[in-house]
C-alpha cells in the first residue's frame, strides 16, 4: 500500500516555495504551485486547465470556471482567488501561452509551449523537488499534497469540514478529516483559539 501523502501545514514553507520559484523565474511552476494550493483540484484536473478556463473574451482573468471532474464525472466550480489571479497574470506576462485559448497553463516545456500539458509523473517530481528544496523532508509528499494543502488551510481558517467535504465530493466528513490528515493536536489548537 502506498504511503498517504500529507498537506504542507507550515505557511512559512508555502511562502518559501513561492519565493524560490519566483526568484528562479520558474513562472509555470510558480503558477502550478499557487493554483494547486488554491483550486483544491486533483492533479489530473489541475493539469488539464487551459487558458480558456481562466481568461475571458476581454483577456481578463475570470473569477471562476467550471470543470467536469475526471474521477467523479461531477461538475465543480473553481473560484480563482487573488493569489491565483496574480500567479496566472505573471505566467501570461512572462510567456505567450495566452495567445491561444486552447493552450495548457501547465505546459510541457519539452514540447511546443502550451500545446501539451505536463504529465502526472513530472508534476510529482516537481512537487517533491520544491518541498525538498525548502527543507520539507519529514512528511510524505505527492501531487495530492497540493490539493490537501488547500483543504487543510481552508479548515484552519475556519471553513467547516462539511464545506470542504462538499468541495472534495467526499461521502462523509470522517473521510475528509482523514484525507486532510487533521491530527489531534490540530483539534486541541483550535480549541485554544476559541477564547470566549
Amino acid at each position: 500500500m502506498a504511503n498517504r501523502v500529507e498537506p504542507i501545514r507550515d505557511k512559512k514553507k508555502i511562502a518559501a516555495i513561492k519565493k524560490m520559484l519566483k526568484n528562479k523565474g520558474k513562472y509555470r511552476d510558480y503558477c502550478l504551485f499557487v493554483c494547486g494550493i488554491n483550486f483544491g483540484l486533483s492533479i489530473g484536473d489541475l493539469l488539464e486547465t487551459q487558458v480558456k478556463d481562466v481568461r475571458n473574451s476581454l483577456s481578463e482573468i475570470k473569477d471562476s470556471f467550471e470543470i467536469t471532474e475526471q474521477k467523479t464525472g461531477k461538475l465543480n466550480v473553481i473560484a480563482i482567488n487573488e493569489k491565483a489571479k496574480e500567479a496566472i497574470k505573471l505566467l501570461f506576462s512572462r510567456t505567450n501561452i495566452e495567445n491561444d485559448l486552447n493552450n495548457y497553463l501547465f505546459y510541457n516545456t519539452r514540447k511546443k509551449a502550451g500545446k501539451y500539458n505536463i504529465f502526472r509523473a513530472a508534476a510529482y517530481y516537481l512537487v517533491n523537488k520544491w518541498c525538498r528544496n525548502v527543507g520539507i523532508t519529514n512528511i510524505n509528499i505527492g501531487t495530492h499534497t497540493l490539493r490537501k494543502t488547500f483543504g487543510y488551510h481552508a479548515w484552519k481558517n475556519g471553513v467547516s469540514i462539511e464545506v470542504i467535504q462538499k468541495k472534495y465530493k467526499h461521502v462523509s466528513t470522517s473521510t475528509t478529516r482523514h484525507y486532510l490528515g487533521i491530527e489531534q493536536k490540530d483539534v486541541i489548537e483550535s480549541y485554544h483559539k476559541l477564547d470566549l
